[in-house]
């Protein structure tokens, strides 16, 4: 299995946070040796939501985004419901959760 692609705005967004030192980590700290992948099992829920805030914080202010049944969130609508723990912030956050999950599984495996 081939490392995955990530385009430039994919590489600005954090994958990792290491909550002792108060750091995000990228996929290209990850990838050079910079930085080790921390399982996201060892963040606590507060740490999780952190990571996942900074990778919404970090994408352009004009990103939107739209369930299937509502009206189009913005960048900082999406921030807001994660911090206020409302049902599209809960969503987004098993969302980011899921994919963060997978994506550093397949950099370990191909680290290896």
């Amino acid at each position: 299995m081939p490392m995955p692609q990530m385009d430039a705005e994919s590489r600005k967004r954090p994958i990792a946070y290491d909550p002792e030192r108060d750091v995000f980590i990228s996929f290209d700290d990850i990838v050079s040796g910079q930085e080790k992948i921390i399982p996201l099992d060892s963040l606590s829920d507060f740490d999780l939501k952190k990571l996942v805030i900074e990778r919404w914080r970090v994408l352009p202010g004009e990103t939107t985004v739209q369930a299937m049944s509502g009206k189009p969130l913005s960048r900082d609508d999406v921030i807001h419901a994660i911090e206020q723990d409302e049902t599209f912030g809960k969503i987004t956050l098993e969302a980011e959760k899921s994919y963060l999950r997978d994506l550093l599984n397949e950099i370990a495996q191909n680290l290896e």
